[in-house]
């Protein structure tokens, strides 16, 4: 799977942000969204391509599960956890979906 220059830019921006708010570093931020995204593209049998090309529902529909994977793996660890998780996801998802609209 090749990675389009929106698609780095996407993942870079929302890798930023994991790491100015939890205590990730920059390689753990894009481990933790790249690994939310492959199973989200697993789970719906999809590729980004599909996904630009598609209806902004089901661009917004994906982005929110990605959100939700990502905040599974900062709630399972501890060191990454922080007292502000509910308001670090929701800037996280703006900034996925600002970049993808």
């Amino acid at each position: 799977m090749s990675v389009s220059d929106r698609q780095l830019k996407l993942i870079k921006e929302a890798a930023e942000l994991l790491v100015m708010e939890h205590r990730l570093t920059t390689d753990d931020a894009v481990l933790v969204i790249s690994s939310a995204l492959k199973k989200e593209l697993s789970a719906r049998q999809t590729t980004f391509e599909k996904l630009e090309s598609g209806s902004k529902i089901d661009r917004t529909s994906f982005i929110r599960s990605v959100v939700k994977h990502v905040q599974i793996s900062l709630e399972n660890n501890p060191y990454w956890r922080s007292h502000n998780l509910d308001k670090s996801i929701e800037n996280f998802y703006q900034v996925l979906h600002k970049q993808w609209d």
